[in-house]
């Protein structure tokens, strides 16, 4: 079994951009995510069988053909949030695209159909920057994102493999589907 999920794909330069804006601009005293696991989730899978895999995979294709061209793929970035039970700090999207809650409910729809757990829950883009973070303050939150909206131009989703190591999390693309 793997540990898989879906996630919009960063572009390197856009990730070197957010890791140098967020440890120069934001400096928080939490664990910094690496620059090279960003991403915007669209769906969170687990552990999955060879099968589902498969299954999933032939989705998508099918999903990418279906909804393609989408004419508008850029994301704007405009507020930081923060998961609270997970820890997690974020920037995040006021606006979300009818592309984007489409593919990301289609595809938690599949993984439903095969079995895999689904969060019962608005879908919420986003885009983690610290782990173990506990609060944000009003410093940070009135100096920070609202100074620098980023925005990026997404071109594609990955099926993502999520493997623990000893220096950490690694997320590794199985599967690659263009949106233009």
């Amino acid at each position: 079994m793997k540990r898989l999920f879906f996630a919009l794909d960063i572009a390197a330069n856009d990730k070197q951009s957010i890791a140098q804006w967020r440890d120069q601009q934001l400096k928080q005293p939490f664990k910094a995510i690496a620059s090279d696991n960003f991403h915007i989730t669209l769906a969170f899978l687990g552990n999955t069988t060879s099968e589902q895999q498969q299954q999933l995979t032939n989705h998508a294709s099918k999903l990418t053909q279906q909804m393609s061209p989408i004419k508008d793929q850029t994301l704007r970035l405009d507020h930081l949030g923060l998961f609270k039970k997970p820890k997690v700090m974020y920037l995040g999207l006021q606006m979300c695209p009818s592309w984007l809650s489409e593919l990301a409910n289609k595809l938690s729809q599949a993984a439903i159909a095969l079995g895999l757990f689904q969060e019962n829950r608005s879908y919420c883009p986003h885009l983690s920057i610290y782990r173990k973070a506990h609060a944000i303050d009003d410093n940070t939150l009135n100096t920070s994102i609202i100074n620098k909206n980023i925005t990026l131009k997404i071109n594609s989703f990955s099926l993502y493999q999520s493997i623990s190591s000893e220096h950490g999390v690694i997320y590794t693309p199985i599967h690659t589907w263009q949106l233009n």
